[in-house]
């Protein structure tokens, strides 16, 4: 087992364990995650109570989406508040369980005699990058009696402009509900959009979409008007009356318009296939992109084989059962290689959440070269969650295992080639790597150069660049940029700058200190990294040039990194003997199979590390800060590590060298903060078929 496809591990996060409680509870659980914003999560505090509670952006903003069952005439609550204008005949559902995947959150309740099973799908299909690109998701339902017999059943679900905009002031608009031979659809915009503009990282240039198969023989109705009262119909009748729809264009929270499907199915048991409502928020052109002086609005991928957004809508209606086959496929095969680490599950379960997580940060674009036809594809990662910056590079430098994992890292090229053309428009002007695309995503304005971030962003590129022609075994980027990489090379080396970083910001904690030894490594690293580029285009002299300062270098670091005798790596040179730093960025020389360190100084920090982890005589309980300083991130109460403990020789060695879990889920989005197992029964028959 390597270690890239350990840390690859962490990064992706995985469960398609048919059954069993999770190993830990996150702080919140994905629902609809596929695009930057198309991305809706359940918030679960302890204490919390999904079956009465409201989805919400990633923001924290509420994103109205409600799931009502009705059993025997009786209404139950399975997401979304169980209030209906004070209407107290609405009862919360009972959750029996939860279970989550790279690609699914599956919970189980119980209303009445019957055990639904809720199956939220963002499809991930590395491969494909049509399918990849379409902004939808699914919520499929499956139900099963529990005592045998058949009930009266009838569901309804809706959405509200919340979809919309983080300003709830705004005035939406709507079409009528859309019947075509295979489906029925809403859809919803803002009468005024700003195009490329955001309100509560929210953006407020799209169209959202709810959508449901008309499949033969199901008694299926919609309509749209203010929630109150729609919810309120299907409690009194068990379903909506389509021929009469609110068309009011007014505020979004003006009585609140709802979009609503509901389905009667009659006396049943179980049903035969799932009953799937579809759900999008689409935003075409998605990029402003600007490249030397040069302007242009990018479409989404899908749009180059899909002419019009209903038959994209038409095309992914109908997909759901392959959807979901390949889904599950997906989530098996990170299943079996997670549980050759983590037999229990413990990684497993953290796979699941940094899958989706780190997919719906990207926006994927059609190809296009400005002022020809044809050219190339671009994919762009939005700062999800916290900022507005486009492809921060930390951030896929963190993602890179994941991404090298999946189709021989095909999704690389693309997420390095704005970065790359970018900056090779003047080589003069960025003597190191910038550290992103610009801070309004997603418009697109160009490289942000830091002083401060040279050797930790110029070290990142290099490392990606070398790292994406070894897995995809394509060396076109390297041809095309040589003279770009050799530079930012060259200014790792000039003055000794990747040996003894000066006045360089810390990319974990904010912090800037001379000589930090896990910087220093990684530039000296990316070093060797220019070495096998030349290598690989041909430039034998540079080759033999870059990799001779890079033995030279690590044998000094070396000398001065190492605390002599107790087997662990200094904060920084001639720091203080009892500090110490998790030495992640040796992860690199696995990665890339270098040579540069001894074999036996990695046994001797794996010994050491090793004996740390998890350790609650060193207040360790949930892993080890990146630094020896007790405010350093990773320190048990400030979050819980995510680094399980090995329990062999070989796998305290791969956890070891593979230290860049802690920034890896970290700086891609949400971490897991563990508190108490998703709780949920033992036994295996609650579930509904799925």
């Amino acid at each position: 087992m390597t270690l890239l496809f350990f840390v690859l591990l962490l990064l992706v996060r995985f469960a398609s364990r048919v059954h069993g409680a999770q190993t830990f509870s996150p702080a919140a659980i994905p629902y609809a995650v596929r695009t930057p914003y198309l991305n809706t999560w359940m918030n679960t505090p302890v204490n919390s109570n999904i079956p009465s509670d409201w989805p919400t952006f990633w923001g924290g903003q509420i994103t109205g989406w409600i799931f009502y069952i009705q059993v025997d005439g009786k209404t139950y609550s399975l997401f979304g508040t169980s209030a209906a204008q004070g209407n107290d005949s609405v009862t919360a559902g009972a959750l029996l369980e939860t279970e989550l995947t790279p690609t699914r959150t599956i919970h189980v309740l119980e209303a009445g005699h019957m055990n639904v099973t809720l199956t939220f799908l963002s499809p991930i299909t590395p491969s494909d990058l049509v399918r990849q690109s379409l902004p939808f998701t699914y919520l499929a339902v499956d139900l099963a009696s529990t005592d045998g017999q058949p009930h009266s059943v009838q569901l309804y679900s809706d959405i509200t402009g919340e979809w919309l905009s983080g300003d709830r002031s705004q005035e939406m608009t709507w079409s009528p509900p859309t019947q075509t031979g295979d489906m029925i659809y809403h859809q919803l915009k803002l009468v005024t959009s700003s195009a490329f503009q955001e309100n509560g990282h929210q953006a407020v240039d799209g169209t959202a979409y709810y959508a449901m198969g008309l499949e033969q023989g199901r008694n299926i109705t919609w309509q749209t008007c203010p929630a109150g009262p729609c919810r309120e119909e299907f409690i009194s009748g068990g379903g909506v009356n389509a021929n009469e729809n609110d068309s009011t264009n007014r505020a979004i929270n003006n009585d609140y318009p709802a979009f609503a499907i509901s389905v009667n199915l009659g006396n049943v048991s179980s049903v035969n296939s799932h009953i799937v409502w579809v759900v999008g928020y689409v935003r075409d052109p998605n990029i402003d992109y600007t490249l030397s002086g040069n302007t242009t609005s990018l479409r989404p991928y899908y749009t180059t084989n899909f002419s019009t957004i209903e038959s994209a809508l038409e095309f992914v209606v109908a997909d759901f059962n392959n959807s979901l086959t390949q889904a599950m496929a997906f989530d098996a095969d990170i299943q079996s290689a997670a549980s050759e680490i983590s037999p229990q599950g413990e990684l497993y379960d953290m796979l699941s959440l940094a899958t989706r997580q780190v997919f719906s940060s990207l926006e994927i674009t059609a190809p296009y070269q400005i002022g020809q036809t044809g050219g190339a594809t671009r994919i762009f990662m939005k700062d999800l969650g916290i900022t507005r910056r486009v492809t921060p590079v930390e951030t896929l430098y963190a993602a890179l295992p994941m991404f090298l994992y999946f189709n021989n890292g095909s999704l690389v090229k693309p997420l390095l080639v704005p970065l790359l053309e970018q900056q090779n428009v003047s080589i003069s002007r960025y003597p190191s790597a910038a550290k992103d695309l610009g801070e309004t995503f997603p418009a697109v304005t160009g490289p942000n150069l830091v002083s401060q971030e040279g050797i930790e962003q110029t070290g990142n590129m290099l490392i990606i660049a070398l790292a994406h022609a070894r897995y995809s075994n394509d060396t076109s980027l390297l041809l095309d940029y040589y003279a770009l990489f050799k530079n930012w090379a060259l200014y790792l080396t000039d003055n000794n700058n990747a040996l003894y970083p000066n006045d360089q910001t810390s990319i974990d904690d904010g912090s800037t200190s001379p000589n930090s030894t896990n910087l220093a490594v990684k530039g000296i690293f990316a070093i060797q990294a220019m070495a096998e580029i030349s290598q690989l285009v041909g430039q034998t002299n540079d080759s033999q040039r870059f990799s001779s300062i890079a033995s030279s270098l690590i044998g000094t670091w070396q000398s001065l990194a190492l605390s002599p005798g107790d087997g662990t790596v200094l904060v920084t040179y001639a720091g203080q003997p009892a500090s110490w730093v998790l030495p992640y960025n040796l992860y690199v020389q696995t990665l890339l199979g270098f040579n540069l360190v001894n074999q036996t100084i990695f046994d001797k920090l794996t010994v050491t590390y090793g004996q740390w982890i998890g350790s609650p005589s060193n207040g360790y309980t949930y892993g080890l800060p990146i630094e020896s300083s007790e405010s350093s991130p990773g320190n048990p109460g400030m979050r819980s590590s995510l680094l399980p403990r090995p329990t062999t020789q070989s796998a305290i060695n791969s956890s070891l060298r593979s230290g860049t879990m802690h920034r890896i889920t970290r700086e891609v989005h949400r971490s897991a903060y563990c508190t108490t197992s998703i709780k949920g029964p033992s036994r295996t028959d609650r579930r509904a078929p799925h």
